[in-house]
């Protein structure tokens, strides 16, 4: 072992490795605990070799109130022995998150189905981002997204199609936008940092495209009708509340009409 720890490229991995690394011998006795395996855990060597980190296996561990690692283990061969090596990364910032969501969504800010943000998250975002907006004089555009599944049968699968159509929004949007379900078949997409207010118009295309492709429900592709409404702060509405309505308003129009995108002032572009 203190051969592999001398060479130096194996030195400078173990020294210089981001994830805690532990290395037991056949007997399954630690001799080897590295920089960064200390400052996760803040055990020194002699403390860790009395955790049986061997018999923990693989996934999060609580080691205390807090502190969660992610733990994983493997074995190399060497000339003269098996070594075991277990390595674990910092997961309490990934447990928190976690346990955070779980909390909103349990409190209706975090949609069970989509695992978009909720209603009160998304009005709260749009003032926020009307204020901001008002002070930069930029445009801040707003998508009002309306959802049809046609019915065959008596089988409507929504909450199916509600949750791929969730997953195809977060990858949609940027992170400096959010989308959010704010009805049973209705969601809103903010969209801040807009150089004009036209690029509104440019999303919701590429959106509506997105968003049309087929869906596999209840074992079977299925076509959903999507109606985007169209409008930004502060060409349609001096206020969140006065563009979210004129957006609404626009998908309502286009909703009746069959699907598809419309602008909330089309003299306007």
């Amino acid at each position: 072992m203190r051969r592999l720890i001398d060479d130096p490229v194996a030195h400078h991995l173990f020294t210089e490795a981001q994830e805690g690394i532990a290395v037991f011998d056949a007997s399954g006795t630690l001799v080897a605990w590295n920089a960064a395996a200390r400052a996760i855990t803040g055990w020194d060597e002699e403390t860790a070799a009395k955790q049986d980190l061997l018999a923990k296996g693989a996934g999060m561990l609580q080691i205390r109130d807090g502190k969660w690692v992610d733990l994983r283990s493997t074995a190399v061969a060497t000339p003269l022995h098996e070594l075991r090596i277990v390595l674990f990364a910092d997961a309490s910032a990934q447990v928190a998150l976690t346990e955070a969501r779980r909390h909103m969504t349990e409190g209706g800010l975090i949609d069970q189905v989509t695992q978009l943000p909720g209603k009160p998250i998304a009005l709260g975002h749009l003032e926020r981002a009307v204020a901001l907006g008002r002070r930069d004089k930029r445009a801040v555009g707003v998508l009002a997204v309306g959802v049809d599944l046609p019915r065959v049968g008596a089988d409507a699968p929504a909450d199916e199609l509600m949750y791929q159509l969730g997953k195809r929004l977060i990858t949609a949007t940027r992170t400096s936008d959010l989308a959010a379900r704010v009805g049973e078949t209705e969601l809103l997409i903010v969209l801040t940092a807009m150089s004009s207010p036209n690029d509104a118009a440019i999303v919701a295309v590429r959106l509506l495209l997105r968003l049309s492709q087929p869906y596999v429900l209840s074992g079977r592709e299925r076509s959903a009708t999507v109606s985007v409404g169209v409008a930004s702060y502060p060409t349609d509405g001096d206020s969140a509340d006065a563009v979210r309505s004129a957006a609404r308003d626009a998908m309502t129009r286009v909703r009746l009409g069959g699907g598809g995108y419309q602008l909330a002032n089309p003299t306007i572009g």
